[in-house]
């Protein structure tokens, strides 16, 4: 999709003369379809207006290409941005929302069409174990206690911590159950009641602001699209500083214009003052080198 169809998409987009859904497939078509925007003819022509006749970082009148500061994010970050934007329109509107939300049949329900697993583990503290050949063939990984059979237990066991009184610091969750699977040994109602009311906020949130939440990510990845397509904050570089700035992340040192070095720094380290920290890091620069030459050498 061109420059100016994009544009054109979004104001039909906010206008609401087409759907967000509508506005996806359209804009979406050309990638699903291996159509790339710098693959176009409308793209090559601007390009080719913008482009100067050498590379800004290293003077090289090579091949030159215009290299993006900004890249847009994928689309479900600018989801992720307007549901949150909406979630906290939606919590403000109603602040006791979670109030009676969830009820004890809600819970008792989630328990029943929840699955469980069996797990063997250590009778002593409930941990994992692993075996060896010498009697005692068990040693739990946790406590270090020795035993011959392990008990086996119902996983999660849930604790009414809601309806009944529980004194919380007596229970103790062990970490991993055989086999490096994290498990939740204790569950509490409070926890179970939690994660049904996030679920029916979400549900509430969603019949009412769905396409509001829709448009909004819509419209930010099209405006982040336009910024790119735009060619705002590009610079002519030859392909080796194009090719530094997007896989290393490194730019040529301003200085000696002989050096790359990370975006974030003013300078390489050999452009750098003398001094106490200029000496560290060319100290682990050498460190660095000695052990892949080292690893390099062992074939690793």
């Amino acid at each position: 999709m061109t420059y100016t169809e994009t544009i054109e998409l979004r104001e039909k987009l906010y206008k609401d003369e087409i759907t967000p859904d509508k506005a996806k497939e359209l804009y979406f078509t050309d990638i699903k379809d291996g159509k790339r925007s710098w693959h176009t003819k409308d793209w090559q022509e601007r390009a080719k207006d913008l482009k100067k006749d050498k590379c800004e970082q290293c003077g090289s009148t090579g091949i030159l290409v215009l290299q993006h500061s900004f890249h847009p994010d994928k689309y479900n970050k600018y989801y992720l941005d307007a549901y949150m934007h909406y979630q906290e329109i939606f919590i403000n509107e109603n602040p006791s929302i979670t109030d009676g939300l969830v009820s004890k049949e809600d819970i008792l329900n989630y328990i029943e069409i929840t699955p469980r697993d069996t797990y063997s583990m250590c009778p002593k503290c409930f941990g994992s174990f692993y075996k060896r050949r010498k009697e005692p063939h068990l040693v739990c990984s946790r406590c270090r206690n020795e035993f011959e059979e392990p008990i086996s237990k119902l996983l999660p066991e849930y604790i009414d911590d809601l309806y009944n009184e529980v004194d919380l610091s007596t229970l103790e969750r062990p970490g991993n159950a055989p086999g490096n699977r994290k498990v939740h040994h204790i569950m509490l109602y409070s926890e179970i009641k939690e994660k049904i009311s996030k679920q029916k906020v979400k549900e509430l949130l969603k019949s009412k602001y769905q396409f509001e939440i829709d448009k909004k990510a819509m419209l930010d990845y099209l405006d982040a699209g336009i910024k790119y397509l735009s060619f705002e904050g590009t610079k002519t570089l030859c392909k080796k500083c194009a090719f530094n700035q997007d896989l290393n992340g490194k730019d040529l040192c301003p200085v000696c214009k002989k050096n790359y070095k990370k975006v974030q720094y003013p300078t390489c380290v050999d452009c750098m003052p003398e001094g106490e920290r200029k000496t560290q890091i060319k100290e682990y620069i050498e460190f660095c080198k000695e052990m892949r030459d080292f690893h390099k050498s062992l074939g690793i």
